[in-house]
Formats: C-alpha cells, sequence, structure tokens
C-alpha cells in the first residue's frame, strides 16, 4: 500500500478524478469551505494485486471511493475463498459502519486479476455524532449519508437480482424510505434509520453467502 498525498498528485489527474465524484461535486456546490474540510485529510492510496483494503469485523474511520482497478469483496476476514461482490471505479465502500458506528461487515481486497487499485481515502473522524454540525454541516452530513445509503441500497439490488428468490430478497422491501421534505435534519435521521436497517441487512446477506447457501435454479427455491 502507498499513501499519496493529493498535493504530490499530477493536478490534472487528480482533479479529474475529484471531480468525477458525485459526493465531492454535491458538497463543493453547496459549501466550498466544506470541501477543503473533508479534503483536508485526503489521500490517494494505491494499493496491488491481493493487498486488503479493510478487514471485517474491524472498525475504521476512513470513507473510500474506487478510482481505479477492481476490488473483490469477502463475507469474513478469508480472502482465499470466493469473492461475494466486486467493486468497480465510481463506488464507494467503508462509509455504511462509521455512520453507523459498527465495525467492517467484509473484507475488501484487490480482485487477483487486477494488478493495481487506486482509491481516495477520506478520514471522517470529526464526523461526530449525527446531530453535531461544528465540523460537517448539515448539507454535508446529509450527501454524505444519501451517498452512503444509495450505494447499499444498490449493492442489496445486485444481491437480489443474483438471488430472487431467497427470503432476504423479500425482506429488502421493509426498508425505510423518505418521502418528507429535503434538506432537512428530518431527511438526516430517516437516513440514519435507513443506514441501520441497511447494514444490518448486509450483514445477514453476507452470513448467508457466508454459509454457501446457493439457489436451485432449476426448482426455483432456496437451499
Amino acid at each position: 500500500m502507498k499513501a499519496i498525498p493529493i498535493a504530490n498528485y499530477p493536478q490534472d489527474t487528480a482533479n479529474a478524478f475529484i471531480n468525477g465524484i458525485a459526493f465531492v461535486n454535491e458538497v463543493r456546490t453547496v459549501d466550498k469551505s466544506q470541501l477543503d474540510v473533508l479534503m483536508k485529510n485526503a489521500c490517494f492510496m494505491e494499493f496491488n494485486s491481493g493487498e486488503i483494503l479493510l478487514t471485517a469485523g474491524k472498525a475504521g474511520r476512513r470513507y473510500s471511493f474506487l478510482l481505479k482497478g477492481q476490488l473483490s469483496v469477502y463475507p469474513d476476514d478469508d480472502t482465499n475463498a470466493p469473492a461475494i461482490n466486486q467493486l468497480t471505479p465510481g463506488q464507494n465502500f467503508g462509509g455504511l459502519s462509521i455512520i453507523c458506528k459498527t465495525r467492517r461487515t467484509a473484507t475488501i481486497a484487490v480482485s487477483p486479476d487486477c494488478k493495481t487499485a487506486l482509491i481516495l481515502s477520506l478520514d471522517l473522524t470529526g464526523l461526530g455524532e449525527l446531530h453535531d454540525f461544528s465540523v460537517y454541516t448539515l448539507q454535508t452530513k446529509l450527501a454524505l449519508y444519501r451517498a452512503i445509503v444509495n450505494n447499499t441500497r444498490w449493492q442489496l439490488e445486485l444481491y437480489k437480482m443474483d438471488y430472487p428468490t431467497h427470503p432476504l430478497t423479500l425482506r429488502g422491501k421493509s426498508i425505510e424510505v423518505y418521502i418528507g421534505s429535503r434538506n432537512t435534519e428530518q431527511e438526516l435521521v430517516s437516513l440514519d434509520r435507513q443506514a441501520h436497517q441497511l447494514v444490518e441487512m448486509i450483514m445477514e446477506w453476507n452470513q448467508a453467502l457466508l454459509t454457501q447457501e446457493t439457489i436451485n435454479e432449476a426448482s426455483g427455491t432456496w437451499l
């Protein structure tokens, strides 16, 4: 692993990477000074094939965006087992356990057939409690929570497409959907509830996949 300060990276390339992240652009549009706070402790990180970026069961405060390469997701710390998911450039990871104050729900490593992977890593140590806006404003927290919740919902959609008859697929419909006024503390509270519901669902999916339960495509039943 090699950490590269953003200032040490070729400026045009660094700007292209950072400007391609929807969350970053949303924060910049609302409050440029908040982007400066986020980037103060940010860095690029480069990992080689097989290197582990985060480990299931461990705590962490870094929220990351995959810029180049491919990452494999494993339900526990055994990276020799089959991966349960793949991450491609544009996806983010590591945020759900931070906002839910839980340990990492999965292990993520550079895919064996990928030479190197590059990420943008943000240190969210100053995030504080849900209603603490002393470092990050309400609008920045809303942008962050939306990015994490939407990304996690997409991960669950992939599981549902892969395993349409699994009991967890139907249970996914019970996760809260916010229908109130946007850009309010009420929305933030709802996003926080959604995040906690999603982390429980992700952990259940990981456990199901860890025990190597499979779909019997012929009968359409879950084994």
